[in-house]
């Protein structure tokens, strides 16, 4: 088949440019801070599927490559964008953003498209139609669409031209929320007896769509296994589907995700007829029975991810898998007893006016006796060897990463740079930082509200939702007495759709998250 390239654009950094898009200075911190400057991106067509509303949609994906690369065989980042399989979009904010970092990391990144449902009512009569067995259908369409993304670059590494320069031994597929269950499903569903088991054994739904083994791209001959997942809020229906001789799995999760249960319940706050989700928590502790390398982040009080986490905490999130992804890349086990701590940690603090030098340490434990430490600030200032670097906090400078190598094992860490004047503002202008809360979701007539108000006392607050064109139609008064808010919203007369939930103080918006409605 024809190779269909739908565009092609250069896409070139705000902060720098230099004629060959190359950092010299921090050229071994590939794979963990921005060495490139500027990146290529392009879409090509990579394959086309059945919707559930049977309408036949064609599948792009976007391929982001460091400007000015020359190396000839390259690691693959797969990232599929989140959105409860309802919205969402391989061109959303932080879908770019990720994978604008990790090219500039040097990684080929790709963002997939994969079918989704028209509205949530959709998915709600397929959950709980007359056919529960239809339920499967839910995440096998994605699946299939991840498996051909997969397909299409190791087709053309292999007949299509090799435009990539890509190492399809190191391709690793990811995503956040449902397009983390996607990866997760795509990695470890791998037989269809597993499949089955949301099913009562029966794969006839799945036969329906070209059998358990099919997939939506245009190369379905060729293998669409994976080195590795890297996921945030992800999940899998039964995390005993992991085996021993499976994949490395990296995933970032919080402790208080309503959408996506950090360790077994309902997806999206239901539960799906016959089974539950099982997320982060034991997709980790079963791959590490199992003596598969895993690593699980866990953001402590955390919801789901939304605009709400806060920028600096989206990219410190990042970061941590990143380190364990150029694990991968380099042929190294991230889980061993090696292991890498800086000093201080996360107390280097700047005033923009009065630069602070300060000196990190790397206290490498479980080591043989001749482990390598490199030194990587992000973004890439300055990079080094050995036990300690000195580094000057400043307003560009964010973060600064310690890996340590040793044999077949790498450990790393991540030191947070906090910027002294914005500590205090910080925490009074956005408390959903810390701990907002709305669920269920997708909800029917109620919705619980959880915020952290300790940081007001003895305001007038007002819970606001508005619809998708900014009109208000909701509004219930409350009045803070510096604690926590726990209120229940009656939202049974609007109509199914997406809605803004906002918390307003004194008549300032100080928290929104989005939610949605649905009848059930």
């Amino acid at each position: 088949m024809k190779r269909i390239l739908l565009f092609s654009t250069v896409v070139f950094s705000l902060l720098s440019f230099s004629s060959t898009g190359y950092s010299q200075q921090c050229a071994d911190c590939r794979y963990v801070s921005p060495v490139f400057d500027s990146i290529t991106m392009e879409t090509v067509q990579f394959g086309r599927g059945v919707r559930a509303n049977g309408d036949t949609q064609q599948l792009y994906m976007d391929i982001y490559q460091p400007y000015g690369d020359t190396l000839s065989s390259r690691p693959v980042a797969i990232f599929a964008f989140g959105g409860a399989f309802i919205t969402g979009s391989r061109d959303d904010w932080y879908v770019k953003l990720v994978c604008e970092h990790l090219a500039k990391s040097g990684y080929v990144t790709v963002s997939i498209d994969y079918r989704i449902y028209d509205d949530i009512t959709q998915m709600v009569t397929e959950i709980f139609g007359a056919f529960p067995t239809q339920q499967m259908r839910i995440f096998f369409r994605p699946m299939q669409d991840m498996r051909g993304a997969v397909q299409y670059l190791k087709a053309d590494f292999s007949e299509l031209g090799n435009h990539y320069r890509i190492d399809t031994s190191k391709i690793l597929i990811g995503g956040a929320s449902s397009g983390a269950i996607t990866s997760l499903m795509t990695a470890y569903c791998d037989k269809d007896s597993e499949m089955a088991e949301m099913g009562g054994g029966s794969l006839t739904p799945l036969n329906a769509l070209g059998g358990f083994y099919s997939s939506s791209g245009f190369y379905p001959n060729y293998s669409w296994h994976a080195a590795a997942t890297f996921n945030v809020a992800g999940a899998l229906i039964n995390a005993n589907w992991i085996e021993a001789g499976d994949v490395p799995v990296i995933c970032a999760h919080g402790d208080a995700d309503q959408v996506v249960p950090y360790k077994k319940g309902g997806f999206a706050g239901l539960t799906l007829g016959t089974f539950d989700m099982e997320g982060s928590y034991l997709v980790d502790s079963v791959a590490r029975a199992r003596d598969i390398c895993s690593y699980l982040y866990t953001m402590e009080g955390r919801d789901h991810p939304s605009e709400s986490m806060g920028i600096e905490y989206f990219y410190s999130v990042v970061y941590r898998m990143a380190l364990r992804m150029k694990a991968v890349v380099d042929n190294k086990e991230f889980c061993c007893p090696l292991n890498v701590d800086i000093t201080p940690g996360d107390t280097l603090l700047y005033l923009p006016n009065a630069p602070v030098a300060t000196t990190l340490t790397a206290v490498v434990t479980n080591d043989l006796g001749n482990p390598s430490v490199q030194w990587c600030t992000i973004p890439c200032q300055n990079s080094g060897t050995g036990s300690a670097l000195t580094v000057t906090g400043d307003s560009t400078l964010k973060y600064v990463a310690a890996t340590v190598s040793e044999g077949n094992c790498l450990s790393a860490d991540l030191h947070i740079v906090y910027d002294s004047t914005q500590l205090v503002s910080t925490a009074i202008s956005q408390p959903e930082v810390f701990a907002f809360s709305v669920y269920p979701q997708p909800a029917s007539s109620l919705l619980n509200v959880r915020a952290d108000l300790s940081a007001y006392k003895n305001k007038n607050g007002v819970i606001e939702l508005t619809d998708v064109i900014g009109r208000k139609v909701y509004t219930q008064p409350f009045y803070t007495t510096g604690g926590m808010l726990n209120t229940v919203v009656d939202v049974n007369g609007l109509p199914v759709g997406n809605y803004l939930l906002s918390i307003v103080l004194d008549r300032n918006k100080v928290g929104s998250k989005r939610v949605m409605m649905a009848r059930f």
